[in-house]
């Protein structure tokens, strides 16, 4: 079987996918943070990677594999903003330097609640993010792990869907131009099935690997994390890229484009 070397997420929210490409046969992948995934197609290093769909919004040079993403209908459990003070009395909100998605989805949260802070971008850290700002955002693992005790805690799928009556897509599999599109999509396909099939399975060993609680892992993949790229979660994901190209986050690149059928 030909080998496709991907980047994907380090994080709990991609354990499906790599639990799946494993019980392949399929491991030549790269785990890095999200928001170092788009250098690693830039650089030739991977065929395809998670990609924020901010970033593949924003680099619509790297078309989208269809049908396959990571998104949350409600909370997400694992992308939050922690404040000291109620978010519309923020002066200042700490970004997680590993997210570009999220990030963006902060800020407009946050215009669209009548809050117009300041941002910095820190490492995550939520003692230290919370010492230099009045609030922090956080994702992934970090943040799932992060003690919200005494803070004012906000889910920002949950924010979304309140905002919208949507889903959120965090990211998408996005492809190097000229990539063997049909069999990446064919190999990512089975793995998410494969690893949602044995969701279970996949829990237990994330639970060793980051020290959460098995029935919290199991809880988040199966009922909170949807990897389904279908007409709602595209919906969600156009509706986001209006709202960032409104805000000037992001140049105004048309919808999300995905590879060329049939290729």
């Amino acid at each position: 079987m030909k080998t496709h070397r991907l980047g994907l997420v380090s994080y709990l929210n991609t354990s499906p996918f790599r639990y799946g490409l494993r019980e392949l046969g399929h491991t030549d992948w790269i785990n890095d943070v999200p928001g170092k995934l788009l250098a690693l197609l830039e650089a030739e290093a991977v065929e395809a990677a998670v990609l924020p769909s901010f970033d593949a919004l924003e680099h619509p040079e790297y078309p989208v594999l269809p049908g396959i993403c990571i998104a949350s209908y409600g909370e997400a459990l694992s992308v939050k903003l922690f404040s000291r003070v109620p978010l519309r009395q923020a002066t200042t909100v700490a970004l997680d330097a590993s997210s570009h998605t999220s990030a963006a989805l902060t800020r407009i949260i946050l215009t669209h609640q009548g809050c117009n802070p300041s941002f910095i971008t820190m490492p995550p850290g939520l003692a230290a993010m919370l010492a230099a700002a009045d609030a922090a955002l956080l994702i992934g693992d970090p943040c799932m792990r992060a003690e919200g005790a005494g803070l004012l805690v906000s889910d920002l799928g949950e924010e979304w869907l309140r905002l919208t009556g949507l889903p959120f897509v965090f990211a998408v599999w996005a492809a190097r131009p000229g990539a063997d599109y049909a069999a990446l999509t064919s190999l990512l396909t089975r793995a998410k099935e494969i690893g949602l099939a044995s969701v279970a399975q996949v829990a237990a060993e994330e639970a060793a690997r980051t020290g959460l609680p098995r029935q919290e892992c199991l809880v988040y993949l199966r009922d909170h994390m949807r990897y389904d790229l279908d007409r709602s979660t595209l919906t969600g994901l156009e509706h986001f890229r209006q709202l960032a190209v409104e805000q000037g986050l992001i140049p105004d690149a048309g919808p999300v484009r995905f590879v060329e059928s049939g290729a």
